[in-house]
């Protein structure tokens, strides 16, 4: 009879504990907003490095311990190692890790709500569509190789070193190849024979920017996250020396409204550029930006296309390897098949040399 008693409290208990998570699921339910991300929509790290965010669950009333949140599973881009941990009953913090430089666009999430008891529970999903992590290359903590200005380069901005321009850079000794216009004849006729004689050394001018187009018009699939970090890694580089060098960088990209320009001239504004860059494919201005490119950066797919293949043969191009190892085909003296380790250093003194 003890036995019967003790069954039918137990019974009658476990009645009101399901009717009590019942109803607070139920009076919750139109309380809860969708799951937030923190610290926001956009994060920035260098690739390799640690991307950390946090998602939760809030009551519109911030009625604590009414809900639990209990994540399934987490997607991200291919390219970013993802794992994550509940670190409350309301918040679960996800790492995800760059393997690829760029820029990393979506974020869903399969999850369930709990109630306090965890007797029942509701599955959703949540989908961050405009939820960002731009990765910088590794190129831009490298340290950048000087570039040797050639004398005869000319541009609108002074080179601050000796060169074939009309500004006035120093007052040197005369050697036996020096222009003799170039001589201080008013000084020479008044020096003593133990005098030197001196020569005015005109300073190099070099481009304001150079212009780097870059070339995409191929669905790479899977394949775009290589792609697209040896792409990021080799415009990093080539910025680098060129700020070093002392002009500005400007990327033409086609895109839907005509020639996308981004510009930099200085290394936080370079750090912007490289992920800024990677836009949706649209190849219907390739031509107007190979024509006004001074050297491009494409990949060995997009020589198929007849306007990009004639384009790469006539000016200096960085050739970027598809992910999937297709090969380059045939390139010229003035194109770098770019794998990572090739040095960006001749391309950008031939461009400044122009």
């Amino acid at each position: 009879m003890l036995d019967v008693k003790i069954t039918l409290a137990l019974s009658f208990a476990l009645s009101v504990i399901a009717a009590v998570s019942v109803l607070a699921l139920r009076l919750s339910r139109g309380d809860v907003a969708v799951l937030s991300v923190q610290p926001g929509i956009l994060v920035r790290v260098f690739k390799l490095e640690r991307a950390v965010l946090t998602l939760n669950v809030k009551s519109a009333r911030r009625r604590k311990g009414w809900l639990s949140l209990r994540v399934e599973t987490v997607r991200m881009p291919e390219g970013l190692e993802v794992s994550f941990r509940a670190v409350s009953q309301t918040a679960v913090e996800v790492t995800a890790v760059p393997r690829y430089a760029g820029r990393f666009r979506g974020l869903g999430v399969k999850y369930e709500l709990n109630d306090p008891l965890g007797v029942f529970g509701e599955f959703g999903e949540a989908e961050f569509e405009d939820f960002t992590i731009d990765v910088l290359p590794l190129a831009l903590l490298a340290p950048a190789r000087r570039v040797v200005i050639p004398a005869v380069t000319m541009g609108e901005k002074p080179a601050g070193r000796r060169g074939a321009a009309q500004e006035l850079y120093a007052i040197d000794e005369y050697h036996p190849f020096a222009e003799t216009k170039e001589i201080l004849w008013k000084r020479a006729a008044a020096r003593t024979p133990d005098e030197r004689l001196l020569v005015r050394v005109r300073e190099a001018n070099i481009p304001r920017s150079v212009k780097i187009g870059l070339l995409e018009a191929v669905e790479r699939g899977s394949g775009r996250a290589v792609w697209m970090d040896s792409t990021t890694e080799a415009i990093a580089a080539i910025g680098v020396t060129l700020l070093r060098a002392g002009t500005e960088v400007e990327v033409l990209r086609s895109s839907s409204g005509g020639v996308a320009r981004l510009r930099a001239s200085s290394p936080d504004e370079l750090a912007n550029l490289v992920v800024e860059m990677w836009t949706s494919i649209d190849a219907s201005h390739l031509p107007e930006v190979t024509a006004e490119a001074d050297f491009l950066v494409t990949g060995s797919e997009e020589l198929g296309r007849r306007a990009v293949s004639e384009a790469a043969r006539g000016k200096p191009s960085f050739l970027i390897p598809g992910g999937s190892g297709t090969s380059p085909g045939r390139t010229t003296g003035r194109t770098i098949v770019y794998t990572g380790a090739e040095s960006v250093v001749r391309i950008v003194s031939e461009v400044l040399a122009r």
